[in-house]
């Protein structure tokens, strides 16, 4: 498990904020750990993108992140961010895991039908990269124990198949201040944005009224990996500095016709 930090408070010494990093917390600049010849060796591929290098990765391994739902999106966001060298992430899951998830939920294997999916993902995800710190939070996020299980996150994914949840992510990071990484997938489309970043509004903002949860819905699986996919690539912009990420803007993906639209928000 990794060290958390409550919200808007600085515990770095004032003679190390001046160097290259910033401080999630306190927005200061703080110093960028050395890459060791391994770490160079495992992430050769992001050092050699444009714009991203040394200081990206240092970045990421450096970073800390909490993983709001292990099932779907889960499972490519999962894989994907530590596989990229995120240093700290936090699984919140309840569930475990059912025959009816293996057709999408690419961390899990028929062997591992009623382990709870929180461990079982870990597990997996301890074998792809060992240098990952990851931390099990095996419980439901409700709105009494979101300051407890979200806090120290430099960024929230949302990779929650409910309402209840997801609203219950965008009011705690809207209160901290913590940018949260949005997601859903239906049918043959899905969704990506940004909230709580660089002044972008939240998931209220965008359906201010909690529409009537769904008990189960279809979902090719496929789309589910390509939107959580781009939640991880949203996730490592965000942490890294990289790139423009989709803070302010919403992405819809519709899988029957592959047309992409970005809608200002």
């Amino acid at each position: 498990m990794y060290p958390l930090r409550a919200p808007g408070r600085c515990s770095e010494p004032a003679e190390v904020r001046d160097s290259l990093r910033n401080c999630y917390l306190c927005g200061k600049r703080l110093p960028m750990r050395e890459i060791s010849e391994r770490e160079r060796e495992r992430y050769q591929r992001n050092l050699l993108v444009d714009g991203f290098g040394k200081q990206g990765q240092s970045r990421l391994l450096e970073s800390r992140v909490t993983v709001v739902g292990a099932g779907g999106l889960g499972s490519a966001v999962l894989n994907y961010l530590v596989a990229a060298g995120v240093g700290r992430i936090r699984i919140v899951e309840s569930d475990t895991v059912s025959p009816s998830n293996l057709q999408r939920q690419v961390l899990y294997t028929t062997a591992e039908i009623g382990a709870p999916k929180a461990e079982a993902a870990a597990a997996r995800l301890s074998r792809l990269n060992p240098g990952c710190r990851l931390e099990i939070v095996a419980g439901r996020l409700t709105a009494a124990n979101a300051s407890e299980r979200l806090h120290g996150s430099e960024a929230v994914v949302d990779c929650t198949d409910n309402y209840a949840a997801r609203y219950v992510i965008d009011d705690y990071c809207a209160s901290a201040g913590v940018p949260m990484v949005y997601g859903t997938a239906e049918q043959a489309g899905g969704q990506v944005s940004v909230f709580h970043a660089r002044g972008a509004g939240g998931y209220r903002s965008l359906y201010p009224e909690e529409p009537p949860q769904k008990e189960i819905v279809g979902v090719l699986s496929p789309v589910v990996g390509v939107i959580g996919s781009l939640q991880a690539l949203e996730t490592v912009k965000l942490l890294s500095g990289f790139g423009e990420t989709l803070a302010g803007r919403l992405l819809v993906l519709d899988g029957r016709t592959m047309r992409v639209s970005i809608f200002e928000i």
